[in-house]
Order: structure tokens, then sequence, then C-alpha cells
């Protein structure tokens, strides 16, 4: 039986302190609770090295609660999954087609990241936006883009980011953003593919804003 470790992030450490929606004079943010399960170590099996994070939205004001929606994310430990002596492609044909498709996107025969994609080497681990599901009314607050750069500060600070468009390219549902969104993401098109990559060892000039 393996064992699990539950881990909860406080939404207090996460939270964006920015007025995200109209209101009075009532301050409201938006807050970002992280929830994922990670295999107990020691990790003997390639897939334990992929974890699947869920982040909550929820629009906090002084008295009030309100749930805005999900994001969720794939976390691949490239870095430990080196030092255990685990070759990441075997960690990503362990876990999902998706993921194979992801390191095919990114890195070339010999395991090295594609030249063209002129990637620095100091990255990590890879961060997957994989997927949102916030109301429509909520989509013009930007909550979306924040509650997104929320889990990359979080998880992948010097890493890679990784995440799937719509398009011709279409083997996977990719992420439903505006240019914008994509713009302030910083994310690149990876050519003869339908992802999109960021490295945060970079800064986004299209970024938001930060007070």
């Amino acid at each position: 039986m393996i064992g699990m470790l539950q881990y909860r992030y406080p939404s207090n450490r996460v939270t964006t302190r920015k007025t995200i929606m109209p209101s009075d004079d009532t301050p409201l943010f938006l807050v970002v609770d992280f929830q994922l399960s990670v295999p107990a170590a020691p990790w003997n099996d390639p897939d334990f090295y992929v974890q699947e994070i869920t982040g909550t939205l929820k629009a906090i004001t002084s008295d009030t609660e309100e749930p805005m929606g999900t994001i969720q994310l794939l976390l691949a430990h490239a870095t430990q999954a080196l030092n255990n002596r685990i070759h990441l492609a075997e960690v990503c044909d362990a876990h999902s087609d998706y993921m194979v498709s992801v390191y095919d996107a990114l890195f070339d025969e010999t395991g090295e990241t594609k030249p063209e994609l002129d990637i620095e080497p100091a990255w990590n681990d890879i961060l997957v936006l994989l997927e949102f599901d916030v109301p429509a009314e909520f989509r013009s607050t930007g909550c979306v883009v924040r509650a997104f750069e929320t889990a990359i500060t979080t998880f992948a600070s010097a890493d890679l980011i990784v995440a799937a468009m719509e398009g011709k390219l279409h083997d996977f549902d990719g992420l439903d953003l505006t240019v914008d969104e994509w713009r302030q993401l910083g994310f690149k098109r990876i050519a003869g593919s339908q992802f999109a990559f960021r490295e945060n060892c970079r800064k986004n000039p299209y970024g938001i804003e930060q007070d």
C-alpha cells in the first residue's frame, strides 16, 4: 500500500494583494488555495515524479468568501528524477500520453532541450498549466492569469512552464485563453507542436504589473 502525504498550501501564503473586481469601499482580494497528494518517499515508481495540483480561486473580503473556479496543474520533478537515475522521458511515459507529448515538444533525441528553443540551462522542473474552470462572469477580472501566475511563483519560480494551445495541431484540449492572456503569461509557441512554453529565468515584458 502506498503511503500518501496530504499537502495543503494555506491561502494566506499565496494571496495576490490586488483588487480584482470593481466594488464599493470593501477591499477584495484573490486567494488561490492549492491542494495536492504526494507519495511518501522513496519514489521508486517513475509515475511518482509527476504530481497533480488543484488550485481553488476565492474572492475574499473582510466578511465574505466567494468561490471563483479552479485551475489544474501538473508538476514534473525532473531534477529529483535525475538524482535518482530516472530519465525524464521515462517519467513522462509512465504518467500519460499528454506528458510524452510535452517531452517530445521540448527535448531532442539526446534528452537535451531543443536548440531552436534557446532555453537557458538553469531550470530544474517542469510545471504544466493543464486547464481551468472559471465562470464567464469572472474572466474580465484577470483572475485566470493571476491564478496561473501564483501557481508559477509557488511551484516553478525558476523553471520551465508548458501549456497546450488551441489550433490545427490539436491532439489535446488546449487552454481557452485570449490572445492577451497568453501575452500576459509570456508563452512562446513551439513550432510543429500545439504546446507553448515559458522560461521563468527570463523576464516577461508583458507580464502583470506589481504594485
